[in-house]
């Protein structure tokens, strides 16, 4: 009886001893959801992910992305994104129908439980480039003419990371801010266009990201 106790003992105090440390964190039970079992493991340090917005319009004009993601502290985190769209409709001249652009977007995010987990706000900057023909975009481009240019900015968004299992998650995204825009605008090819600049307030992020989750 007496060695029973003891043993009880000792393990009572391993188990306290563990949770003072933190060490609880690294175990999960068989019955807990994808969330509540990421919850109970140490915060990813490193993720990838693409926007499957970007991908879901039809062909030709998907836009490619990719992006980087890893934690500065347990609820910081530094997000690098890239688009490129170089496509234009086999059927369409150079300047008749285009949506050629690409865009790189640095993001910092604060989560308010933990890195990867839940919801998060970030700050992000825009900078990239355009050749748009053919597409009206409301507060942007009218249909009937050439956009070329450039474009830089910023903005706030919301984010919400729902895991889908151990290692993979939906982060759904929505983001409003300004751009700066310089560019040209014409009807048809020219050698020396006019140059526009405007200012742009409206939605600068929407996104569903695929996350791939590495440890």
């Amino acid at each position: 009886m007496t060695k029973k106790l003891i043993i009880l003992f000792v393990a009572m105090g391993v188990t306290y001893f563990g949770h003072a440390q933190g060490y609880g964190r690294g175990f999960a039970s068989l019955t807990d959801t994808p969330a509540a079992a990421f919850s109970a493991q140490t915060p990813p340090v490193f993720a990838i992910r693409t926007n499957l917005v970007y991908w879901a319009t039809m062909v030709p004009q998907v836009t490619p992305n990719f992006g980087i993601e890893f934690g500065l502290s347990p609820k910081l985190t530094f997000n690098l994104t890239g688009a490129y769209n170089p496509f234009n409709p086999e059927w369409s001249t150079v300047d008749t129908k285009k949506l050629a652009h690409w865009d790189v977007v640095p993001e910092i995010k604060y989560w308010f439980c933990e890195r990867f987990n839940g919801s998060a706000i970030g700050i992000h900057g825009i900078y990239g480039g355009y050749n748009v023909a053919g597409y009206g975009i409301p507060l942007l481009f009218e249909e009937g003419y050439r956009y070329e240019g450039s474009a830089f900015g910023a903005g706030i968004s919301y984010n919400y990371h729902w895991m889908l299992g151990k290692r993979f998650g939906l982060e759904f995204t929505l983001g409003g801010g300004f751009l700066y825009m310089k560019y040209e605008k014409s009807t048809a090819p020219c050698s020396d266009c006019e140059e526009f600049k405007k200012t742009y307030l409206g939605p600068t992020k929407i996104g569903i990201n695929l996350i791939y989750l590495i440890k």
